[in-house]
């Protein structure tokens, strides 16, 4: 059976994620299944999430969603991929060994799909090396088109203070961290193209097979390095 293509839109908050992931649905002329980190993170249990003051925070198994100023909390709740609470600002997300095991899972349930010959959208916030070791250990050898969506960190912002379905602070505290170990096989400014025209890009990129090959140099850099 022929592999279902993959494609892995990575980038900060309020990057343009889900709303390119939602136009590349329209335009594509066969399904996509959109799914991702936003997707998973609320189906994992609550107790797992713990909330830590960035200059304190513990050792941690699973999750801990990092913020300045807070008193400690037991657990987080998870909203819509994101934490609710109207505390301070966001300062990170810090992720154990048994967190890392769940999000591999999903990269693993997501090549299971492609496999299967189901074609996938995945919108990825790849902050931690890690992630992406685990991203390209389950989806190398599949057709993977791997996508930068950049923006200046001014507009993910400003996005971030309008969309106001969120605490502040997720855009700034992935935004150095989401693109420092990958390659892409392209690149997109979504604060110069709007949703449909990276749409648009994405299927050209599709139609002239350049999935597969920004994975390739990674799986090798991550090979090199262990």
């Amino acid at each position: 059976m022929k592999p279902g293509n993959v494609v892995l839109l990575n980038g900060t908050s309020s990057a343009g994620k889900s709303t390119t992931a939602r136009a590349l649905q329209e335009v594509m002329d066969l399904p996509y299944v959109h799914t991702g980190v936003d997707h998973f993170l609320p189906r994992v249990p609550q107790q797992f999430f713990a909330i830590e003051d960035v200059a304190n925070a513990h050792p941690v198994d699973y999750f801990v969603l990092l913020y300045s100023g807070v008193a400690p909390r037991a657990t987080a709740e998870i909203e819509g991929g994101q934490s609710v609470f109207g505390l301070s600002e966001f300062r990170g997300l810090r992720i154990g060994p048994e967190g890392i095991k769940l999000l591999a899972g999903m990269y693993s349930g997501i090549a299971g799909l492609a496999r299967a010959g189901v074609n996938v959208i995945v919108d990825d916030v790849l902050h931690d090396q890690r992630l992406l070791r685990s991203a390209v250990e389950a989806l190398c050898g599949l057709p993977v088109l791997l996508v930068g969506l950049r923006l200046p960190r001014e507009v993910a912002e400003r996005r971030e203070r309008e969309r106001g379905d969120r605490g502040p602070g997720a855009a700034t505290a992935f935004y150095d961290l989401v693109h420092t170990h990958v390659i892409y096989d392209l690149e997109l400014d979504t604060s110069v193209l709007g949703p449909q025209e990276c749409a648009q890009r994405i299927k050209g990129a599709l139609q002239k097979g350049r999935s597969g090959q920004a994975f390739q140099q990674l799986h090798a850099l991550l090979a090199r390095s262990t």
